[in-house]
C-alpha cells in the first residue's frame, strides 16, 4: 500500500466509537475540570467482624465513607477513593480549570502538595485517570497496555489464625476455584511458622500459590495487620529456606522496611523470592531498593503512590528483570489497580483481601453496580470506559 493508500484508508481503521466529548479534546477543544466533590455512601449493614491471632478485632461493614468526584466542563464525571474533607479545598485548587490529559502535571502537583494529603492525592489521580479513560472510550488497562482482559487474584489474609483454621480455609478456597493465598506469618515460634506452610501445601497440593507475609513494614506498631512476633535475621533465614523447599512464591517484608542491607543479604543467601515495598514511597525509594538487591517483587501501593507513579515503578523493575505487584488498596483504589495488573507484563498475580467470613471479595465488590466476575480463578476486567464500574446509586447518601 502506498502513502495515498494508507491516507485514504485511515478512516475504515477507526472502529472504536469515541464520545462527543472526547471527539471535542482530540480535535483541539481543551476540557475543563470544574468541580472536586465528595459523595457520601450510606452504611447499608454490618458484616462482622475479625479476630487476630492476638485477640484485636476489626469490624466490618458494606458502605459507609465517601468517594471523589471531578466534574468537567464538558459533562464527563471521574470517580476515585474515598478522601478527608480537609484536604478537598487543597486538591481542588490545583485542579480546578486544569486539562485532565494535563496528567503528568496534575499527578505531580498533587502528590507533592503536602505530607498530610499523601493518600488523598492518589484518589484525586485516580479520578482523573478514569476521565481520560471515559473521554477515550476505553477501559483504563487498555490505554495502559491491554496486555491481559483478566487476572489472577490471590486471597490475601488480614489476620493470624491458628493452622486448622487455615488448612480448612484454604481447601475451601481451593474448591471454590481460587489458586493462589498469602498467608501471614508472625506465630510465636519458627517451628509454627514453618507448620503453617507445611499443613498447608500438603492439603491443596503443588499447583496452588502459596506467599507468605512476615509483615516487618512497621514491626514496632500493635494494630490489627501489624500484631505477632518480631522477626530477626537468623528467624528470616531459617524461614525463608524452609518455604523455598515448599515451592513458596514469594516471602514478603522478613525484616523491617529500613533494614534494607540486611534485607539485600537475606536474599543472596536464598532461592525464594522477597518481597516488599508497601511503606515505601517515591520512584528514587524503589530505585534503591532494587539497586541494592533488596527485594525480586516490589510492592507498591496505589493510595500511596497513585498510578502515575506506579506505571514508572513497574517500568523500572521489568528493565532489572524483576516483578512488581501492587500491595492491596480500598475498594476503587483497588480496581484502578486491578487495571495496572492487567496491563504490565511482569504482574502474574493480584492482591485482593479474602478472608471470610467478614473481608471477602464479593463484599468488597458489592458497592458496585456491575463489579469485576470471578470464574474459574480469574477477575475478568471491567469493560466499560475509565475504571469500568460505577458505585451504586442505592448507597449513595441524599
Amino acid at each position: 500500500m502506498d502513502r495515498r493508500d494508507f491516507l485514504k484508508a485511515l478512516p475504515a481503521l477507526t472502529v472504536v466509537p469515541i464520545a462527543a466529548s472526547a471527539r471535542a479534546a482530540f480535535a483541539g477543544t481543551k476540557m475543563k475540570i470544574t468541580d472536586l466533590r465528595l459523595v457520601s455512601l450510606r452504611v447499608e449493614r454490618q458484616l462482622g467482624s475479625l479476630v487476630d491471632f492476638n485477640g484485636n478485632t476489626r469490624n466490618y461493614q458494606l458502605g459507609g465513607g465517601n468517594f471523589v468526584e471531578v466534574h468537567t466542563d464538558q459533562g464527563l464525571v471521574g470517580i476515585g477513593p474515598g478522601l478527608n474533607e480537609a484536604d478537598r479545598e487543597r486538591f481542588k485548587n490545583i485542579i480546578l480549570g486544569q486539562d485532565p490529559f494535563n496528567i503528568e502535571y496534575l499527578a505531580s502537583r498533587l502528590i507533592y502538595s503536602g505530607s498530610t494529603g499523601v493518600r488523598g492525592a492518589a484518589s484525586v489521580e485516580i479520578a482523573l485517570w478514569d476521565l481520560i479513560g471515559k473521554a477515550a472510550n476505553q477501559p483504563l488497562y487498555k490505554l495502559w497496555g491491554g496486555v491481559q482482559d483478566r487476572v489472577i487474584p490471590y486471597a490475601s489474609q488480614l489476620r493470624l489464625s491458628t493452622v486448622e483454621e487455615r488448612v480448612t480455609q484454604t481447601e475451601r478456597l481451593k474448591a471454590e476455584g481460587w489458586k493462589a493465598i498469602k498467608l501471614r506469618n508472625r506465630f510465636p515460634t519458627v517451628k509454627e511458622d514453618i507448620r503453617l506452610v507445611e499443613q498447608i501445601r500438603k492439603a491443596v497440593g503443588d499447583e496452588f500459590i502459596i506467599a507468605t507475609d512476615a509483615n516487618q513494614a512497621n514491626p514496632a506498631s500493635t494494630n490489627f495487620l501489624q500484631s505477632g512476633t518480631k522477626w530477626d535475621f537468623e528467624r528470616a533465614v531459617k524461614c525463608a529456606r524452609a518455604y523455598q523447599e515448599m515451592n513458596v512464591f514469594w516471602l514478603e517484608e522478613p525484616l523491617p522496611r529500613y533494614d534494607i542491607d540486611h534485607i539485600a543479604e537475606l536474599n543472596k543467601l536464598v532461592e525464594i523470592k522477597i518481597a516488599g515495598g508497601e511503606a515505601n514511597h517515591g520512584l528514587h525509594e524503589f530505585r534503591a531498593l532494587l539497586d541494592r538487591g533488596a527485594y525480586d517483587i516490589i510492592q507498591p501501593e496505589i493510595m500511596t503512590e497513585g498510578p502515575t507513579l506506579m506505571r514508572k515503578a513497574a517500568v523500572l523493575a521489568e528493565s532489572m528483570g524483576k516483578l512488581c505487584i501492587p500491595h492491596v488498596g480500598n475498594q476503587l483504589g483497588n480496581i484502578c489497580s486491578m487495571h495496572l495488573v492487567a496491563a504490565w507484563p511482569n504482574a502474574p498475580i493480584f492482591e485482593i483481601f479474602n478472608d471470610p467470613p467478614a473481608s471477602e471479595m464479593k463484599f468488597s465488590n458489592a458497592i458496585y453496580e456491575n463489579p469485576p466476575v470471578f470464574k474459574d480463578g480469574y477477575l475478568t476486567m471491567p469493560d466499560g470506559p475509565g475504571l469500568g464500574v460505577t458505585i451504586r446509586k442505592d448507597l449513595i447518601a441524599t
